[in-house]
């Protein structure tokens, strides 16, 4: 059900049918709010997962559709950082933008993965990683997109990733 309900929010997004209610949204309130909802998935595989530095501001977002963008990222990173590992957010304001920037110790991504990221249906398994249906990426930047913001991914194989959500700035 969950693959299906991924598929058919990935569909409205993308046409357009995903209402979206921009507001003034405290970025730092609702990333903490997420980290705090995947705290206990963390806390089972011994992952440190923190709210690092949490800048206070206000940036023009959907708060659901935020709140979706957060948890797609902090999942994927929670799935590919082993046990042990650490996940760390941090928010910080720029002139024009709020941004967030999540980090892992994780499993990172080749340079032939990276040049996929944020596609439809791609997927990076990994030993011991359990995987969806390969959208989390791809609702999160068509959502960013949306609201007028963007999404950077770096990383390297083996040396984790670092995800970048910027958002307009009020």
């Amino acid at each position: 059900h969950a693959k299906i309900g991924d598929i058919l929010e990935f569909a409205n997004v993308e046409a357009g049918r995903h209402p979206l209610k921009e507001e003034a949204v405290d970025l730092a309130q609702v990333a903490g709010a997420c980290v705090e909802e995947h705290q206990g998935r963390a806390f089972s595989r011994r992952i440190s997962l923190s709210l690092a530095f949490g800048e206070p501001g206000l940036v023009r977002a959907d708060s659901r559709a935020l709140r979706r963008i957060l948890s797609n990222l902090l999942a994927n990173a929670l799935t590919y950082t082993a046990e042990g590992g650490i996940v760390r957010a941090d928010v910080r304001f720029e002139e024009g933008a709020g941004v967030l920037t999540l980090s892992d110790s994780g499993a990172g991504f080749s340079s032939q993965e990276a040049e996929s990221l944020g596609k439809p249906f791609e997927r990076f398994d990994r030993s011991g990683a359990v995987t969806g249906a390969g959208l989390g990426l791809a609702i999160a930047m068509a959502l960013a997109r949306r609201m007028g913001g963007a999404m950077r991914l770096a990383g390297e194989s083996g040396h984790g990733a670092t995800m970048e959500l910027r958002l307009p700035r009020l």
